[in-house]
């Protein structure tokens, strides 16, 4: 299992160039928790030939050189295929081992380029993931209640890719509904699709925090009044009809009409409701979703951004896929994704179950996976969340979580800080999870129950996937799906000071990029990155820009946009000449190297010189073979700083130099001296 181009080109190497030692596939990398330990094996192990091309003998035989590595035509297509895999699965590891937000980019980033969910990769997806990293670290502050969904949204596609690899119910129910048997395929078809679902869910988020902003202001004003907003002015959304305006009509009878439809034939028919009634009544609900013009059902007290999530994913869809000029033209899984987004939220738990007069949650057997998956992942995923509101920002969440498979089912394990272990006991979130019972706002009391897990069968049937797990609520639960632990929190890697509310990596990476490549404009820079580079290459540059922090604060220095009382640097030629820090460029520079040797090894690469001068140009000089060395991944400079030639060294202290210009010019950002 693995990596089938890899260890072929490993052979092809061998008889091509001699050499016996090429193509090192890296172990996995390291995970703390099960969960993140499943999650890599999955896209290792189940994922071979993901988006390989077997069309033609020469790209079957790997003797094709479509590839572009880091130049066009350099290795072959199906070769960087599964480099473009190594490069998803680094990134996970990346992002287990710190939970940053821009590690989470890096996700987002590998999903987007490799699947293409809009016609093309990142640059067309880029701008709904930046406003809503964005959008939230500045305006939610304002928030009585609001944690963070872009992190978020990247643990929950993980737990859903290690639940349909171990839980073979889940997994099956899928690769029945897709008409998948068991294997690569359906693994593929599954990450492709879980990823388009559950990455983008909360897409639509900045919606609802406006609407969020004015009701927490009012009610700030009034706190006698904090239980009943209904007397708060609140917002809501005009001039929907020209926003739900598509090429194939309205969008909110399409969803209408998409959702009956893949309920109609399970979950409807245990209601007794017609599915013309359904999907009318359904109609008008959408209608009403960002209006509110019926204040008498006090809808307008929430603003479902699933609603709005739904609406974007399905209009930038639209926009970027010209060939579906008709509803049946839809792909019907692009369509359950985005079916699954506009239902996670409230959508379904609320305003489809008053209607269809029932509080029967989605069974797996209902026939939607996806959505199935995506309500369960999303409840699951409360740890590990920045604190943005006012009230949250003061609460005791988890810091950790673990998924443990068993023979009846699976076992959910969150992790509470033991330096807060008084607070801990008392906060209502460890309370929830515990399996003592609780009471109900109405007085209602469950006896050996807990309130998380009977909460998530509201909306789905724990059962299916639980099968020890008791649904009556009047009745005690002894499957104790749940376990809550208070362990020492151990500090994570890759968090530094340096600091700003949305750090534009994507086009840090660009300029840096564009430098070596001698580009000059904006447009340069994009054809120099887009069209040149590989998955591997472009997160390389991606890593090159976030790895400015880190460089930062080993000199004792910081970036931030916000107004600190330090002393700022606006020259580093004259700050290495102040006693102390005559070393300081040198340090970056050893700090550069290391972390593109680290970058490298984990990507497989290994130390070799075989390329060197191997080509000989018609004047009898000697030239580096690049073709050779990204095709053997043998690279001379994998050694100690300190044997690098002069050039080289030099390479590892110019970008640094770069990203003082880029950072203000781009972000507004300021350096500045913790000394």
């Amino acid at each position: 299992m693995g990596y089938q181009a890899l260890r072929t080109m490993r052979a092809l190497n061998n008889a091509q160039y001699g050499t016996t030692d090429s193509v090192c596939i890296p172990n996995l990398p390291q995970a703390k928790r099960n969960y993140g330990k499943e999650a890599l094996a999955f896209i290792r192990d189940c994922c071979e030939d993901l988006k390989f091309d077997n069309s033609t003998e020469e790209r079957r035989n790997l003797t094709d050189s479509d590839g572009r590595s880091a130049g066009k035509n350099q290795v072959p297509y199906n070769m960087e295929r599964d480099l473009d895999r190594l490069s998803f699965e680094a990134a996970v590891g990346r992002f287990l081992a710190s939970g940053a937000k821009e590690d989470a980019f890096d996700i987002y980033y590998c999903y987007c380029e490799i699947f293409k969910p809009f016609g093309a990769g990142y640059d067309s997806t880029g701008l709904l993931l930046e406003l809503l990293s964005e959008h939230e670290s500045n305006a939610s502050s304002l928030l009585m209640k609001h944690r963070d969904h872009y992190s978020h949204s990247v643990y929950v596609f993980l737990i859903g890719l290690v639940v349909y690899k171990n839980h073979a119910v889940f997994r099956s129910a899928y690769n029945a509904k897709y008409g998948f048997l068991d294997g690569k395929e359906a693994a593929c078809h599954f990450l492709e699709f879980w990823g388009l679902a559950s990455l983008f869910h909360d897409i639509g988020y900045p919606f609802e925090i406006a609407h969020q902003q004015m009701k927490s202001y009012v009610c700030k004003l009034d706190k006698s009044n904090n239980d009943a907003y209904g007397f708060a002015p609140y917002v809501s959304y005009r001039n929907m009809d020209e926003f739900v305006v598509s090429r194939l009509g309205n969008l909110n009878d399409l969803f209408a009409k998409a959702i009956i439809e893949r309920l109609s034939e399970s979950y409807l028919n245990r209601t007794e409701v017609e599915p013309y009634y359904a999907e009318h009544q359904l109609q008008k609900a959408l209608k009403d979703r960002a209006i509110h013009e019926n204040p008498a059902e006090k809808d307008y007290l929430f603003m479902d951004h699933a609603y709005f999530s739904g609406l974007i994913m399905a209009k930038t869809y639209l926009n970027r896929n010209k060939e579906a000029t008709r509803y049946d033209k839809l792909p019907q899984v692009v369509m359950d994704a985005f079916c699954a987004i506009m239902l996670h939220n409230s959508l379904f738990k609320f305003t489809m179950r008053s209607f269809l007069h029932t509080q029967e949650p989605l069974h797996l057997t209902d026939g939607q996976p996806l959505c199935y998956l995506l309500m369960l992942c999303d409840e699951l995923q409360c740890w590990d969340r920045t604190s943005y509101g006012q009230n949250s920002r003061s609460g005791i969440y988890a810091y950790d979580f673990d998924l443990v498979f068993e023979a009846d089912g699976m076992h959910w394990v969150y992790y509470y800080d033991q330096c807060y272990e008084e607070k801990v006991l008392k906060a209502k979130s460890y309370q929830d999870m515990l399996h003592n019972g609780y009471t109900k706002k109405s007085g209602a009391v469950r006896q050996g129950r807990s309130k998380f897990v009977d909460d998530i069968d509201e909306i789905i049937f724990v059962k299916d996937l639980v099968p020890a797990f008791e649904p009556k609520v009047k009745e005690p639960d002894p499957s104790e799906i749940i376990e809550v632990r208070i362990e020492k929190k151990s500090k994570k890697t890759g968090l530094y000071l340096s600091d700003s509310n949305y750090l534009n990596l994507y086009r840090f990476a660009l300029a840096l990029n564009g430098r070596y490549a001698g580009a000059n404009t904006e447009d340069e820079m994009k054809i120099a990155f887009e069209e040149n580079l590989s998955l591997e290459y472009k997160l390389s540059n991606i890593a090159q820009a976030k790895g400015f922090a880190a460089q930062l604060e080993s000199i004792g220095c910081f970036y931030t946009d916000r107004a600190v009382d330090y002393i700022p640097v606006t020259d580093f030629q004259a700050l290495t000449k102040e006693d102390g820090h005559e070393n300081d460029l040198l340090k970056i520079a050893i700090a550069e190297h290391e972390r593109w040797c680290v970058e490298k090894r984990a990507m497989g690469w290994k130390y070799g010189t075989a390329h060197e001068g191997a080509i000989t140009l018609s004047d009898g000089t000697k030239k580096n073979d690049s073709i050779m060395r990204e095709r053997t991944r043998l690279h001379h400079d994998l050694i100690d700083y300190s044997r690098l030639d002069a050039v080289e060294r030099f390479k590892d202290i110019d970008p640094m130099m770069h990203m003082l210009d880029l950072i203000r010019e781009y972000d507004g950002l300021t350096i500045y001296r913790t000394e």
